[in-house]
């Protein structure tokens, strides 16, 4: 007996959520957002048709960075259950 497996994108888990990280994304002017999860920050930006999701240093450097194809997918894999929020400091 053969399972086939069909690969098809996951629905976001929610889909406020998303629209809200894909609306303020868009609204930056540097097009990156700081993330605040669990006393830790992550940077979200744009990489061409990607996205880059990357753990800060307490420096604000990059400590590790994940691709992602869609926000959907990154909110799946990487936000979801967690409690996090987009915070109003910038990088420099």
């Amino acid at each position: 007996m053969t399972q086939k497996s069909l690969l098809s994108p996951m629905p976001p888990l929610d889909g406020c959520a998303v629209k809200l990280l894909e609306d303020a994304l868009n609204r930056s002017s540097s097009k990156t957002l700081l993330l605040e999860m669990d006393k830790a920050l992550y940077l979200l930006s744009r990489e061409g048709h990607w996205f880059k999701f990357s753990l800060l240093t307490k420096k604000r450097t990059i400590k590790k960075a994940t691709i992602f194809q869609t926000l959907t997918d990154l909110y799946n894999q990487a936000v979801h259950g967690q409690k996090w929020r987009i915070t109003t400091n910038s990088l420099s």
